[in-house]
């Protein structure tokens, strides 16, 4: 069969690279092919090619495994709104798979709208936040300790129908507290002001669920 591209465009291209790359697509399977035509379609900007691309270097699929081209081809699928590129680019970004660790990035692209519909990458965001978490246990327990007392305060309903604030994984909706501590990772706060940033969004949290015009329990279910 002619692997002829000229005149296709790259959505032909790739539909025909997946005959070659995938069993029972009408071809006989030729990953060098497929890898060949994969990568004519992604050089024409075809973010599925890009995607595949990306992948099958990130993992060594039928090719020699290469962490930079992969985070390229990935990027370039992911400036193109793959929400899968999306995906893997965080993983590599979260893992430090051939470059540094950078949750900030990591965090970002699974917070685009084509990505946050992915339950991966919710599960991926939710891990983050826990990684994160567990690097400052001081802050932990001091963010604890000034709960504790907070939580002293309210009367037996309150406590039994307001969730606990800490740790920020419980919280998926507030991120502020989560970005205090990527900017404590990243080296640009310090880790007293990362704690005066969590600590202040706690007292937040306590007078919106507390308020007189909050939802019935502050509009949350028990903390299991």
């Amino acid at each position: 069969m002619s692997t002829d591209i000229a005149d296709e465009s790259p959505e032909a291209i790739f539909e025909r690279a997946k005959r070659f790359y995938f069993p029972h697509q009408g071809a006989d399977p030729d990953p060098e092919v497929a890898l060949s035509l994969f990568r004519q379609a992604a050089s024409l900007g075809y973010a599925p090619a890009q995607r595949l691309l990306g992948i099958c270097l990130l993992e060594g699929s039928f090719c020699p495994k290469n962490l930079d081209q992969a985070r390229f081809w990935l990027t370039e699928a992911a400036s193109r709104s793959d929400p899968q590129a999306c995906l893997s680019l965080a993983l590599i970004y979260a893992q430090g798979l051939g470059t540094p660790k950078r949750w900030d990035l990591a965090w970002s692209l699974l917070s685009r709208p084509e990505a946050e519909a992915l339950p991966e990458a919710r599960e991926l965001k939710m891990k983050l936040k826990a990684g994160l978490v567990a690097l400052y246990p001081e802050i932990n327990e001091a963010v604890a300790k000034a709960e504790n007392a907070r939580r002293a305060l309210l009367d037996r309903r309150q406590t039994r129908f307001i969730a606990p604030f800490w740790p920020v994984g419980r919280l998926e909706g507030r991120q502020a507290e989560y970005f205090a501590l990527l900017d404590l990772n990243l080296g640009k706060i310090s880790r007293e002001a990362a704690l005066a940033a969590i600590t202040k969004g706690l007292e937040d949290y306590y007078s919106e669920m507390t308020a007189p015009s909050a939802p019935p329990h502050g509009g949350l279910r028990p903390s299991p």
